[in-house]
């Protein structure tokens, strides 16, 4: 909403509409700086600032976090597991679906790693790690090609 300051600024109705703007901003910023802002996507921001702060991490709570402390994001052991399966879909050792269902479960992981479920992401890569197993005794991946790609997965998850 624009307010125009410049014209009839000396009628009563305009500066009784500017006393009680004031009056309901001066309100919202007090009231604002007294409470955490919560925002979008689990973002709060306890100390006021308008920034998201560092999640709070609850190493108690077995279901959250084994006790590790806050959980850290490995993105160079994501990246070069990215890089593994997709050369590999490249070269034609998997199809794309096969890609994409493994890159689908490393998403998902890395989802639950960023809201802190990392009990939850250690389901996902093993489930991952199954899958690659599957491909090698089905003769989808050869032994070597599927070792690097189990390596890469348990370096992620030896990173959490």
């Amino acid at each position: 909403m624009l307010i125009d300051l410049t014209m009839n600024q000396g009628s009563p109705y305009n500066r009784r509409v500017m006393v009680i703007f004031s009056i309901v901003l001066a309100s919202m910023i007090i009231i604002s700086s007294q409470f955490p802002v919560a925002f979008a996507g689990n973002c709060k921001d306890d100390d006021g600032d308008l920034f998201c702060d560092p999640p709070d991490c609850n190493d108690d709570d077995k279901e959250v976090y084994p006790g590790n402390g806050c959980p850290y994001v490995p993105i160079d052991e994501i990246n070069t597991v990215v890089k593994e399966i997709e050369d590999l879909a490249k070269a034609g050792t998997i199809t794309s679906g096969q890609a994409d269902s493994l890159l689908s479960k490393l998403q998902n992981a890395v989802n639950k790693i960023e809201v802190e479920k990392i009990n939850v992401a250690i389901n996902i890569l093993t489930a991952m790690i199954n899958q690659i197993n599957a491909y090698i005794n089905s003769g989808v991946l050869s032994p070597e090609d599927g070792k690097n790609l189990i390596d890469g997965v348990n370096a992620i998850i030896n990173s959490l």
